[in-house]
Formats: C-alpha cells, structure tokens, sequence
C-alpha cells in the first residue's frame, strides 16, 4: 500500500464510482417500481340483510356478532348461518362516492375470507384493483363492475378451483367435494389439476374434488328476454305502464339507467304530492313450464329512497316488488307478489309478501325452486307463466332492478 499509493487511490475511487452507478440507476428505477407499483390495502364493508352474520378477524379468538354493517379487513373470516345474508362491497379508494367496484352477496350457510383487497397506491400507477375471496363453503354472487379505468381483477378460491373473474356477474357455490360457477355476463377462467376452462355468458362449470373442471354447459333455459337491459325498453320485450294513466308531472318516470355501475331500469317519483301512483314494466312469458323441474327467479334490487315506511298500510306499497301471472295444473289463475323495502313500518302496520333489505345496495334476489316455494306458501304449482310485472308502487320512491332472470332446467 505505501509503495503504490495511486493504485490504491483509483481503486477506492473505481469502487465508489461503481457504487454510485448502481445508486443511480436502482434508486430511481425502484422509486419509479414504488410509483407505478405500489399498494395500499383497502377494507371491504359488510351489510347485513337478515339476521346475524358472524365475523372472526384473522388473528382473534372470538368471533363478532353483526347485525347492521362493519369494516372488513384482510383475512377475515364471514359465517352466514341459515338464515342469515348479506352483502359485502368494496369501493374504489380514490374515488370516495362513486358505485361500488365488486359486490359480494353471501347467502345463508356460507363460509368466506377475504384474502386480498388492494388498490394502486398513487395515481400514476396502471395496475388493477385485486380482491381475492376463498369461498370455504356455501353460495355467493359476485358483481364486479367495469367503473374503474385501471380495471379491477377478483379472483375466488375454493377447495377445488380457482377462478378468475372479468368484470360481469357471477354465482359460485361450494357444497361437499365439488364448486359448481355460474357465469351470468362476462367470462370465469376456471382452473384445477392443470385444466382451465372459460364459461361465458349463461354457462357453467362443476369441479369435483380432485379432477379438472368440466365442459361448460347451459346453466338452464333463461325464460327472460333483454333481462339485462342491454335494448330499450318496449315492445316487445317490456311493456311500460304508469298509474295514474296521464302525462301529468306527478306521475313515476321509469327508465333504463347505467348510473351505478351496471345497466338497470330505474323507477323514481321524487318531490311529488303524496298521492299513490305506480309505475312498471311487464314481460308476457306465455311459457308452458310441465316439463321442468326447477323455475328459479332471479334479480337485483336496488333501494334509494321511499316515503312511506314498511309497504304502506296495505302493505301493497314497497318501492320495488314484482308480480309473478300463471295458470295452475288445474287451469285456475294464480299470481305470486313479491316486495322490498328498507324503512321499518309503524308498529300498526304489518309487512306481509316482502322482505326488508339494505339501503343503497345491491340486492341479489333468488326465489329458488319456485315449484316448491309456492307450494309451501299455500299455492299451486305452476303450468304455464303467463307474465312477469315488475314495479314501484307508492308514494315517492326511487328503486333500480337488474339482471332479471327466469331459470328453468
């Protein structure tokens, strides 16, 4: 060292030259990764909308009782028993008030975890949200909605699959050794054992436990005509009716809207005398139904607002209900109604042929197998479907409906 000073003085200055390089470049290309890149966790919000659903946060020992909503944060446990369900979203972190970006409808005994919900943590980054869901057993709907300009990705694990959703809406229900995905809009890539299938629009799939996924198949006859409302509304499809019949200013506005992130029809009579009014679509179906097994009813109901508490004192009021026309196997003419609401009636008044649901959020409505429905509510079965209304009745009111199917298999 003390015969060649200057060899070592350009090897000091060559090794912090060299470091300094490497400063240079990994400092602003990990910067410009921690920009384009980075995230930042995001909660999801559970609504509850009948009974109690129990929440076990990761890492606790007792679980909570919820029975209006709550924050979910990641690795949160969401038990539903059978006669409990609801409904968790999410939103988009840096747009605070606009629609939900995915929904997540838990039906009765269900098991959920919400593994992942995150989001770009600056604006300059390009990557999608991500939600991650492991459906451990039970049903749920997914809503995932195309609102955000860097997209949105959710993918679903079950014990025998992987999914992964593009935005649309979807049902997946694990039950004993097999997961069964239903693709209502937009398209599932199903994975297991190596094997990926793709269901698009009114197909499904089944996993069994251990075995690739199976051909997609028609998930049953959809009886409903533009249900998505994709086309206008009228002939001959739906057919528009309004009571009072006049074109006066206090009568209920109906139209196809895509305010909320999908694409609905909206009933609305805002700041208007309180008087009752009406106002509806209507599908005639004129389907013999003999030869099925199972007719499913399905829609999303949405509730803004309703001036009368409950479904008014007939309970005949609700600010979204529907009304099922059919002729019986003995030829007789029956009709099953349906409603929704969300404000609690006076105690004199009683709420018969409906159900109390969250406000402001999306509602997955299914009857189920309605050739045993309505026989446990004192109906005949049905043989032929004449017609299906649906509608808002009562004073003022504001109420959206969307994804209306009719399944028979």
């Amino acid at each position: 060292m003390r015969k060649n000073p200057a060899r070592i003085a350009w090897a000091v200055l060559l090794i912090c030259f060299t470091i300094f390089c490497v400063l240079a470049v990994t400092v602003p290309l990990t910067l410009r990764w921690f920009l384009l890149h980075g995230e930042v966790s995001q909660t999801g919000m559970l609504r509850v909308a009948a009974g109690t659903i129990l929440m076990l946060p990761g890492g606790a020992d007792e679980p909570i009782a919820v029975v209006d909503s709550r924050p979910v944060e990641i690795g949160t446990l969401i038990r539903t028993d059978g006669s409990s369900q609801g409904t968790l979203s999410f939103t988009h972190s840096r747009a605070a008030g606009t629609p939900d970006i995915a929904t997540v409808q838990v039906y009765p005994s269900a098991q959920v975890v919400l593994t992942r919900s995150s989001g770009p943590r600056f604006e300059l980054s390009s990557d999608p949200n991500r939600i991650v869901l492991e459906v451990k057993s039970g049903r749920v709907r997914i809503n995932t909605s195309e609102a955000l300009p860097d997209g949105l990705r959710v993918d679903v694990i079950t014990p025998h699959a992987r999914v992964e959703l593009i935005p649309g809406s979807y049902a997946v229900q694990v039950s004993g050794d097999q997961t069964q995905i239903a693709t209502r809009l937009g398209e599932a890539r199903v994975e297991a054992k190596g094997s990926q299938v793709s269901v698009a629009d009114g197909l499904s799939t089944s996993v069994a436990a251990g075995q690739p996924p199976s051909p997609p198949a028609a998930a049953g006859d959809n009886l409903i005509d533009n249900g998505n409302f994709e086309d206008p509304l009228g002939p001959p499809t739906w057919l528009v009716s309004r009571f009072p019949e006049d074109n006066g200013t206090s009568v209920g506005e109906i139209k196809t809207d895509s305010s909320s992130g999908r694409q609905s029809v909206r009933f609305s009579r805002i700041n208007q005398p309180p008087t009752h009014t009406e106002v509806g679509m209507t599908q005639v179906l004129d389907e013999s139904v003999h030869d099925y097994e199972m007719l499913n009813l399905q829609m999303d109901v949405f509730l803004r607002w309703q001036s009368l508490p409950g479904a008014g004192e007939q309970s005949s009021e609700f600010p979204l209900m529907f009304r099922l026309d059919y002729e019986d196997i003995y030829g007789n003419h029956q009709f099953w109604t349906h409603g929704f609401y969300y404000r609690d009636p006076p105690p004199q008044w009683v709420v018969t042929g409906g159900q109390k649901i969250p406000q402001n959020d999306w509602f997955a409505f299914e009857s189920g197998n309605l050739l045993e429905r309505l026989k446990e509510e004192g109906l005949p079965a049905p043989a032929k479907i004449n017609y299906l209304k649906i509608y808002a009745s009562g004073h003022n009111y504001d109420s959206s409906v969307s994804e209306v199917r009719l399944l028979a298999r």
